[in-house]
């Protein structure tokens, strides 16, 4: 398969699945009108260290769960989710991550990533709904190894308000293996 094919079919499973997550609303939120265990729900499974795995119940039984984390700013207060979701193998992602900001982040700054103070990259956003903005990032397995053996991630977004002062989200990786492991061993796959 070409690269540009292999590019085309990641960002078609990437768009998709970042689709599931926020059409399931933050944070998997409960679907309205849906049974609390009934299809559409949605469930923590288990916590590995910072990380929650949070499956939707799916027609026929199934189930598909991704990893979970709240960032919070220095004092406490929620600002942004991230969400991990696995991809069939052999793609050029190993992974794939969805990260929900608030609607008031600067877009065209894009959106930082760092694993341990490493040279990080740049992410632009998606889109936006009432719920916040989207930024979608496929994980290589190179980045991959560093979530797996890091301690702590950076998310860094600008705020509209004050462009000159950007706001660094901490996200811890403890427990990222066993919640990752635990994710794909949930989700089936590898």
């Amino acid at each position: 398969m070409g690269s540009m094919n292999k590019t085309k079919l990641t960002r078609t499973i990437l768009s998709a699945l970042a689709a599931l997550v926020i059409l399931t609303g933050p944070a998997l939120a409960q679907t309205p009108g849906a049974p609390a265990d009934g299809v559409g729900s949605t469930f923590v499974k288990s916590t590995h260290g910072a990380w929650e795995i949070r499956c939707l119940r799916l027609q026929g039984g199934g189930e598909r769960c991704q990893m979970f984390q709240q960032l919070n700013q220095a004092d406490g207060n929620p600002v942004a989710e991230m969400n991990i979701f696995s991809i069939t193998p052999g793609q050029a992602a190993a992974a794939g991550a969805v990260i929900l900001t608030p609607l008031e982040t600067l877009l065209t700054s894009q959106l930082g990533l760092t694993i341990d103070g490493a040279p990080g990259k740049r992410y632009p956003f998606s889109w936006c709904t009432e719920a916040g903005c989207v930024a979608r990032i496929g994980i290589t397995p190179e980045e991959l190894t560093r979530f797996r053996s890091g301690i702590q991630a950076l998310v860094t977004i600008v705020p509209v308000a004050t462009p000159n002062k950007p706001v660094g989200l901490a996200v811890s990786l403890q427990g990222f293996t066993a919640a990752f492991n635990a994710m794909q061993a949930a989700n089936g796959a590898q």
